[in-house]
């Protein structure tokens, strides 16, 4: 294992911690423990743009990590701001996972494909993973409502705060997924000679959308919270299936990314 590997470890670890000091209750060390796998993951994306000269999200471990990165900067503000803790929960869970995945598959940098040494990279990248960073958000808040629901029904205030914050998500992380979207189509006819292929991810990024674009759609024509939470699931399974799925079930033109 190189350095980086080490230290994806151990924010995976920090945040195992921090699922157990949440269950616990030791309200006052949780932010300190979240915060410090933060800084974890941020460390290794640091040190491997300092071995590398490049931005650090070039291959899919690499995109991992600061995926890890934004959704546990996004459970540490959630710990803070008092949300529901459920939704924590979800967060830091779902940040674990990430840097344990981004340690187990690091590798030694080498030499981009020319495909990638594009300044597209620069920016492409980072806008869909923070569109997937706020549809976890999303996905946190809806699993959250979902638990009020059946364990707590009284509790409406929590539920409509939850259903707010899920919206909200979704609207911005949407719209950031249509603007990823868009570049990376203009990065394929640079990089390929066509704007759109037909590609495992292009055509799951497409869909990704669509779940959520009707989500909205169905927001605006009275769908409930609810029936809404269970939307906002299936969008981040799709998510999960463009991010991961595409590149170890259904191999293509991004299966590095």
């Amino acid at each position: 294992m190189i350095a980086e590997q080490w230290v994806l470890a151990a924010g995976a670890a920090i945040f195992v911690a921090t699922i157990i000091a949440i269950r616990f209750h030791l309200d006052r060390l949780v932010p300190w423990i979240a915060s410090s796998g933060c800084a974890a993951i941020l460390l290794a994306l640091l040190f491997r743009l300092i071995a590398t000269g490049r931005v650090p999200w070039a291959s899919l471990s690499e995109s991992a990590a600061l995926l890890a990165l934004i959704v546990s900067v996004a459970a540490v503000i959630s710990i803070l701001k008092d949300m529901p803790r459920p939704m924590s929960y979800f967060l830091v869970i779902v940040a674990a996972t990430l840097a344990a995945f981004s340690a187990a598959s690091w590798e030694a940098p080498g030499t981009l494909p020319v495909s990638l040494q594009s300044e597209w990279l620069l920016v492409h990248v980072p806008i869909a993973i923070v569109s997937y960073g706020l549809f976890a958000c999303s996905a946190a808040a809806s699993a959250a409502y979902l638990y009020y629901m059946v364990k707590r029904p009284s509790e409406s205030a929590k539920t409509a705060r939850l259903d707010r914050l899920s919206i909200t998500c979704i609207t911005v992380g949407l719209l950031l997924l249509v603007i990823a979207i868009i570049m990376g189509s203009l990065w394929a006819k640079a990089a390929w000679g066509s704007y759109w292929s037909w590609d495992p991810k292009e055509t799951w990024s497409l869909i990704t959308a669509i779940v959520y674009g009707a989500y909205l759609v169905l927001r605006r024509a009275g769908m409930k919270g609810e029936e809404a939470a269970y939307v906002s699931l299936i969008g981040f399974g799709c998510v999960i299936f463009t991010y991961l799925g595409v590149s170890y079930i259904i191999p293509g033109l991004h299966s590095y990314a």
